[in-house]
Parts: structure tokens; sequence; C-alpha cells
């Protein structure tokens, strides 16, 4: 029985494809296993920051609400009486009937979304009230047919809590939930003795649309509730978790303290976030599902596996280059030797230089056992390698740069796939600077362009510095798309680094960028600002010899960085434009580029 045998280009594809594919195999399942926990954990952390934002905007607008319904004082006349009747004098109460819409009128405007306004006296009787509907709200909270929270209401009332109570109510006939915002009204006496209280009732848009804004989806549901009492608003629908929404909220209401609630923050399809306002006794939820996490951990997933096909096409490409480039001396080794054994003794062994060793050595001895092939054929044969070794070169010297940026790339991909970022952002930042500074198409380039050069330029500084420099950014948008001479910025990022911060003793090392246009008298320009807090230098004698601008010194390639830059500036725009230093000893230097505004869409100077 024959068995087919497999050639060293099948042995060496197999061996390379093989070790890739388990490597990323193993390194998918294991991300697969370990980011489900960390995207989970991230997702409860990032709830977390949304309810602390949104506490601060609803706390804003509580005691903005606050503020207006204890604008109720300056009604002095309604106060005496409630006082009056208090203390057990005479009073007169029915004058102030209309007094609750008066107040809504001049106190609140449309945007407060107020509804109804009532006015009690300690005894709880109605003094006087508004409704923006006498249809959908009751006359009074306590005589309605709804369940309006009214005892929750009168608890507060007749209890000793001095603060403003937050409640709600669902308000059937309007379809709408309402806020109850209550306020005690008490003499400014010691005993601060209460003789009425305010209702102001809003609809619960007041804050359910500041809620929206933190919403990252309609599918997570987010609600405000006091400890022990109802919802009293909430946004999003989630058909999934509407149950476990009533069971939370449910419990929530029948705790008497927040040490009285139990249940747990991660349920099997969704994940509880809370936060508790610290005057209100008033706490924001947000149950969001599982799926949205599992959502960014599939999207992740699905661009490993892709990566990962890639990687091994690439892998059974390079494998495939490799086995035939070593397996071909060997093919053609034997094909000569056959071709000798049959008669052709002219022939000989050809290994190619760079092929394995042993190939190389075994060909040699091969062709000294072969004197009787002709010299000359020998001497032409190898005068054609050395031509074709040439022009090989001339070649390979055109196509240099562009194997110097693959390299990088491929350098980047396999230091990725290793997870080994700094490496991998490395060779892309490296691949970027040399790209784009090889790169004469054209002169000009834009801030945009610039400013990614030396953000990549920064990066490589900053690894290979231990990120010892802070560097900030503040680049109008306006100016992202100026033209400007090519390789402007990083020059003079570079000086600040080398001579201004490098030898700086201090660990607060800064570097500053600005772009801006700014004008001199009527005429706009484009300023860029490099500034930094290093040692300082001479900037009187550095001005003096950027204002002299010595263009032959430039041409002879004696002038580099600032100089080179401000004489490429003045040549290109004239002498209103280019570089000025200002700097202080031990305090830092900023240098000021002056450019002509150039739009890229328009290809000519703005004057």
């Amino acid at each position: 029985m024959n068995t087919k045998k497999w050639t060293m280009r099948h042995v060496i594809m197999a061996i390379s494809t093989s070790c890739t594919i388990v490597a990323l195999v193993l390194l998918t399942v294991f991300f697969y296993m370990t980011s489900h926990r960390q995207i989970s954990d991230e997702s409860i952390k990032d709830s977390t920051r949304t309810l602390e934002r949104m506490e601060t905007e609803l706390e804003s607008r509580i005691r903005t609400l606050s503020v207006q319904m204890q604008t109720i004082y300056s009604e002095t006349e309604l106060m005496s009486e409630l006082q009056r009747k208090t203390e057990g004098k005479g009073y007169d109460l029915k004058p102030f009937y209309f007094t609750a819409g008066k107040y809504a009128k001049k106190h609140f405007s449309v945007s407060d979304d107020l509804v109804a306004i009532y006015i009690y006296d300690a005894k709880n009787y109605i003094v006087s009230s508004y409704r923006k509907s006498v249809v959908y709200y009751p006359y009074n909270l306590y005589e309605s047919q709804e369940d309006t929270n009214s005892d929750v209401i009168r608890a507060y009332a007749d209890g000793g809590d001095t603060g403003l109570l937050i409640t709600g109510y669902t308000n059937e006939a309007a379809g709408r939930q309402i806020v109850h915002m209550v306020l005690k009204l008490h003499s400014y006496s010691d005993n601060q003795e209460q003789y009425g209280y305010l209702v102001c009732d809003f609809d619960s848009s007041v804050f359910s649309d500041i809620m929206k804004k933190y919403s990252p989806s309609d599918d997570v549901l987010m609600w405000l509730q006091p400890e022990g009492d109802k919802v009293i608003t909430g946004i999003g629908s989630n058909q999934g978790g509407e149950a476990l929404y009533g069971y939370i909220s449910h419990t929530i209401e029948k705790a008497m303290s927040k040490d009285d609630l139990s249940f747990d923050v991660e349920y099997d399809d969704f994940y509880l976030t809370s936060r508790s306002f610290d005057q209100h006794r008033l706490s924001a939820y947000i149950l969001t599902p599982m799926s949205l996490a599992l959502a960014t951990q599939n999207t992740l997933f699905r661009t490993l596996i892709i990566t990962s096909i890639i990687m091994m096409l690439f892998t059974f490409l390079v494998s495939s280059f490799i086995a035939r480039f070593y397996s071909k001396s060997v093919e053609d080794m034997q094909k000569t030797v056959y071709r000798i054994r049959n008669g052709e003794t002219e022939l000989r062994l050809s290994p190619q230089k760079g092929a394995i060793k042993e190939l190389e050595i075994l060909g040699t001895e091969f062709n000294d056992l072969l004197n009787k092939i002709n010299q000359m054929i020998a001497e032409k044969y190898e005068n054609q390698l050395l031509m074709e070794r040439t022009e090989y070169q001339a070649l390979q010297a055109q196509i240099n740069p562009h194997f110097l940026y693959n390299t990088l790339d491929t350098m980047s991909g396999i230091a990725n796939s290793q997870n080994c970022t700094m490496v991998s952002g490395l060779c892309q930042s490296l691949s970027a600077i040399f790209r784009y500074s090889l790169d004469i198409s054209d002169e000009l380039s834009t801030i945009e362009n610039e400013l990614a050069h030396v953000r990549n330029y920064l990066y490589v500084m900053d690894v290979r510095n231990g990120n010892s420099i802070q560097h900030e950014f503040d680049i109008k948008s306006e100016v992202l798309q100026d033209q400007i001479p090519r390789i402007t910025i990083q020059p003079i990022v570079e000086n600040s680094i080398n001579h201004g911060l490098r030898y700086l003793k201090r660990k607060d090392k800064k570097l500053f960028i600005k772009a801006e246009h700014a004008k001199e008298g009527a005429k706009e320009y484009l300023k860029i600002s490099i500034e930094d807090n290093g040692i300082g230098m001479d900037a009187d004698s550095l001005n003096e010899e950027l204002g002299k601008n010595s263009i032959s010194r430039v041409e002879k390639g004696k002038s580099i960085g600032i100089l080179n830059v401000n004489a490429r500036i003045k040549k290109a725009f004239g002498y209103d434009y280019g570089i000025h230093v200002d700097s202080e000893n031990n305090v830092g230097t900023k240098v000021v580029i002056k450019l002509p505004v150039i739009q890229i869409q328009r290809g000519e100077e703005v004057v």
C-alpha cells in the first residue's frame, strides 16, 4: 500500500498555521471567559457615575422648586390668618379662596409643569386650591375618589419632620404621574409653631425630562422612589424587566427604612444600581438589561473572531511564501539531479544564497563533481545572476520605505494579538511618523494632520520617557482644516522636550499646545503657541537669529529645528509671518508661530 508523503512545503505550512490557530483559539476562549464579568463590572460603574451626575441636576431642580414654594410667605395676610387660627384667635379664611390660583400664576411658569396647588391649615382643612384642569385634578386631596397618596401627606403634616416632602401618585383621569412637593408653613419663633402646609403638584416630567438625558437606552428602566413610598416617576420600557421592576419597587414601597430592603444587586438577565439622595429621603434606581452589556461583549467577540480569521489567513499566506522559498531549492536540486542522471551533464546545481545552509553545502559539493561543465556557461550564469541581483537591489531601494511601513504595521498587529498594547501602539505611531515625514507629495498639510503627527511623536516620547511629561491641547475647531507647511509644529515640540523639559528636575513637567485664529488690526491670522514650564532660555538672542532668517544657512543644511521652520515660513509667506519666542529662566518658554489663514476648501489665503 503506497502512502503519500508530505513535502517540506506542506510540513512548514502545517506547523506554522496550526500553531497560530491553537494560539488564537486559546486567546478567544480566554477572552470569552473573562470579558463577561469585566464588562458587567464596568457597566455597573458606568451606571453609578450616571446616577451621580443625574442626582446633581435633580437636586438643583428640587432646590429651585423649593425656593419658589417658599415665596408663599410673601402672602402675609394669608399667613397671618393661618397663624391666628392656630393660636385660637378670631380669623376669617374665606377671602383667600382664590389665593392659590393667584399665587400659582405669580410665582410659577409653564416650564415648571405645575398642575395643582393646595393650601391647608394645621388641622388639614383646605383653605385654597388651584387646579390646571378641574376635570382631572381634585379640589381636595383628602376627599378625592382616587388614591392620591394623601395618607403620606397627612402623616408628614402631623409629624415632626420640617423638611421638604416629595411623594406622588398616579392620576388615572389625566393619565399622568403626579409629584407631590409638600412644604410646612410655620412661624419664625424659636418653637417654629406650624400653622399649615403647602402642597404643589407637578407633572412627573419635571423630573423625567432630566432622567431621559442620562438614559443610555430605552430598554433601561430608571425611576425615582422615596423610601417606603410609591414610585413618583420612571422612564424606559422593557417587557422582560417589568415584573422585576414591579417586585423591586414594591419591596422599596413596603420597607420602613433602607435597612429593611432585601434584594440582589444582580439578577439573571438584569442588574440593579441605586443611589440615595442626601436630603429628601429619595433614591434613584437603574435596572439595566444584561443584554446591553452582552451586546458589547458580542461585538468585541465578533471583532476578535474576524481579527483571528484575518490573522490565520495572513499566517497561511506568510507560511506558504516561506515554505515555497525554502522548498523551492530542494525541488530545483531534485529536478536537476534527475536531468543530470538522464544525460544532461552540462547542468549544475545552483543553491540560492540565503537558503538552508546544509542544502547550499550539498549543492556546492555536488557541483565540484561535475567538472565537465563548460566554464563559459558558468561565467555567463554568474554574470546573469549578478545582473539580476543588481536589478533586484534597485527595485528594493524603491520599495524600502513602503517595506518599512508594512513591517511596522505587521509588528503592531503581532504585538496587539499578543496583548502587548504598548509595543503595538509604538509601532503604529512610528509607522505614522515615517509615513508622514517621507510623504513629499505636497508641501502643505492641515492643522489636523500636523496634530496627528505631533500626537504620534508625543506617544513615542511618552513611551521613551515613562510618561513624565503632561501635554494638553487647546485647538479651536475652525482651525483644523487650515493649511500650514508640513512638519511645522513637531520640531518646536521636540525642542521643548529636549531643551526645555528633559533637564527639569520638577515632576510636574507640562507641555501646552494651542491653535486659534487671532487678529492684528483688521487682518486675521493663524496663531499656534507651544508652551512649556521648563528651564527657560535666552529668548533675545534666538529672536535675533529668527529675525535675520539666514535662508542660505538653511539651504546649506546648517540649520535645524526652530530656525528651519522659521525660514520655511518666511520663504513661503513673507516676512510678516514667522516665529517669536518668549522665555524666562526656571519658569518656561513659549513659542508663537504666526501664519496666514489658508482654508483647505478654498485653497487660498484668507485676508
